[in-house]
């Protein structure tokens, strides 16, 4: 029996995960919605040793329904990129996908982090990153270890980020059979900065993340990065796009009719109040208010409820003070809302850098007629747990804005996008 339980344990830490998964399990939902059309219904797929990069972009384009598309949007994982999907009525995929580091996972360590231990996840990290790159040529790993911040499950502090170096064959043939001609396709990228200390070809550790709140200082005596190998250096962030897959798609998208765009943005927030403004100018040109704004957070979203129920979605990437605040100033420089609904996802820990719940209702408080914070989110804040299907349950009781608008066009939503982009830290290529 024993024997069987660490098996099914290696099986789950090997499946594909992270929110770029999931935002490519939603836009799945959300088109199906759109279309009136049935779920695929994809249970997995078959794999054994190294994980097989091929088969896990192969499994997320079967996530989306059938049919042809006027366009597909691709990159960084953020929720305010599948919602511009979802107005352009086209798909979001992930340029990387996440896999939970196995011995990290098991080991369970306390808070906290010492050289050594930072050392030894730096070493397995760099054997599990062996074994991915030898099977996928096409793929470059980076370990990233946060003894701080634990993930929404609070069971794993290591993760392996699998980034796409080149278009991989699901996503070539996806574009090939299922864009009309002439779509467009637009690449979000999250330009953010990171410290990290190089290893093998194809391989980088990272210690600590954003999810915390906190600096890459923070976390990295200099003294002693000579334990991790090579000194640490400036680096893009684990949410960024490769640029040698970003040249290979304008390659073959080029080849086949299909001009790409970039949405370039220094930090997620940037990104979020962007968006909010294209959906609320995009309502008050279908001769709707604009006026009820949904504040997401983390995994708490629903792109197919908020375009039905019409309302402007802006998303927080993790429950932080700095989030909070940046939304407050959006808010502040923003024509009011109505309507504000919150949707905090609590942590599961409680850090310095971790907003309160006044500072939510703060947000709440921007409206001018109906302001709040979900009860179940406010419950379990900070240290419990919401499922993310509580925001479909949520945003499914919204009344429906009749008739839908029809979805906007690639150009009108760049051209919106780019002329919020004097916003510093956001550039539209």
């Amino acid at each position: 029996m024993r024997r069987r339980t660490e098996t099914a344990r290696d099986v789950d830490l090997q499946w594909p995960t992270g929110l770029g998964v999931a935002l490519a399990i939603a836009s799945g939902r959300m088109l199906a919605h759109q279309r009136g059309v049935p779920r695929p219904v994809v249970w997995g797929f078959g794999k054994s040793g190294a994980v097989d990069a091929g088969a896990v972009a192969s499994w997320l384009t079967a996530q989306l329904p059938a049919g042809h598309y006027q366009g597909l949007v691709i990159g960084s994982p953020h929720g305010s990129a599948l919602h511009l999907a979802a107005a352009l009525g086209v798909p979001w995929l992930p340029a990387a996908f996440e896999l939970a580091t196995p011995d990290v996972v098991r080991r369970g360590a306390g808070g906290g982090s010492t050289t050594a231990e930072n050392t030894a996840v730096a070493q397995a990290g760099e054997q599990g990153a062996g074994a991915i790159l030898a099977a996928n040529p096409d793929v470059a790993v980076r370990q990233v270890y946060d003894p701080v911040w634990r993930g929404w499950s609070a069971s794993a502090s290591a993760y392996a980020v699998v980034r796409w170096l080149r278009l991989p064959a699901a996503y070539r043939d996806w574009i090939a059979e299922r864009l009309r001609p002439g779509a467009p396709i637009i690449v979000t990228r999250d330009v953010g900065r990171w410290l990290t200390v190089s290893g093998p070809p194809g391989y980088a550790f990272q210690l600590g993340s954003r999810a915390s709140g906190l600096t890459p200082d923070d976390y990295l005596d200099r003294r002693d990065a000579a334990v991790l190998g090579d000194p640490p250096a400036d680096s893009d962030g684990e949410r960024s796009v490769d640029r040698a897959l970003v040249e290979d798609l304008r390659r073959y998208a080029s080849a086949h009719g299909h001009p790409v765009r970039q949405v370039l943005y220094r930090h997620p927030d940037v990104l979020s109040g962007a968006v909010a403004d294209l959906y609320r100018s995009w309502l008050r040109a279908g001769a709707r208010t604009g006026n009820r704004l949904v504040v997401e957070c983390g995994r708490l979203l629903d792109p197919w409820h908020v375009v039905r129920a019409g309302l402007v979605p802006y998303w927080c990437e993790f429950p932080l003070r700095s989030a909070v605040r940046a939304a407050s100033w959006w808010l502040a420089g923003s024509e009011p809302y109505t309507a504000v609904d919150v949707l905090p996802e609590p942590p599961g820990l409680t850090l310095p850098t971790t907003a309160p719940c006044a500072e939510w209702d703060a947000v709440a408080a921007f409206a001018t007629r109906h302001g709040t914070v979900d009860e179940r989110c406010a419950r379990a804040y900070p240290t419990g747990a919401v499922p993310p299907h509580h925001a479909t349950q949520i945003l499914r009781g919204q009344p429906s804005d009749l008739p839908h608008l029809p979805p906007l066009s690639a150009e009108s939503a760049l051209t919106s996008l780019s002329d919020r982009s004097q916003t510093d830290g956001l550039l539209i290529l």
